[in-house]
């Protein structure tokens, strides 16, 4: 929504651009028509045909600006875009490694696991590091078991779940789990004082 949002004003700005470019075009176009074809009987003033080709070409120029400001806006995006996909895979990585630390892969395991994570399988890995498909298998399998996976989607599964920050096992897009409301708080008892004994005056007459 929020992207939607701010493409918005980029997109009337071109459209805007376009139409400026196109009428600017057709009024140098035309006048050119006229003059060669000799459509009219009566020339064109020279005051008009001044005024219409000043305002085309201030149309034009406006355009070439415009067109210089939306593409060097183009490329700072783009050049974002890359720092932040370079970044991303940056940090993937590291993810990556770290995780191979924790579950102790060797170097060949790690080989085959990032191949897998890669979606190659046990046939290409074999081809692509010149091993056996059966070596190949035995290392993945190796690999699920030291991760405690039961297989090769699970081990892709865990790092997508990493990355986009979802808990395993959590279907991307489904709603975080209700929190349980905490326990109200216990409503405070007054102390009960002690029932003060009544002694009845004495209200016998005297002797």
């Amino acid at each position: 929504m929020t992207v939607s949002k701010s493409l918005k004003p980029v997109s009337i700005a071109i459209l805007v651009m376009i139409a400026l470019q196109v009428i600017s075009a057709l009024a140098f176009l035309g006048f050119f028509v006229i003059d060669v074809g000799g459509l009219t009987s009566r020339p064109t003033s020279y005051d008009t045909r001044e005024i219409i080709q000043i305002v085309a070409a201030l149309g034009l120029t406006l355009s070439v600006i415009i067109n210089a400001f939306f593409l060097r806006k183009i490329l700072r995006r783009a050049s974002a875009m890359e720092f932040g996909l370079m970044a991303a895979r940056g940090a993937f990585h590291d993810l990556i490694e770290m995780e191979f630390d924790k579950w102790a892969l060797s170097p060949a395991e790690r080989e085959v696991a990032l191949f897998a994570i890669k979606g190659c399988s046990n046939l290409e890995i074999a081809q692509m590091t010149g091993k056996s498909e059966g070596t190949v298998k035995s290392q993945t399998n190796a690999v699920f078991r030291k991760a405690g996976f039961s297989g090769r989607v699970q081990l892709v599964s865990h790092f997508v779940d990493e990355l986009i920050g979802a808990e395993p096992g959590t279907a991307v897009g489904a709603a975080p789990a209700p929190r349980a409301a905490p326990d109200p708080a216990p409503a405070r008892q007054r102390p009960e004082l002690p029932a003060a004994s009544f002694v009845p005056p004495d209200r016998s007459l005297p002797e």
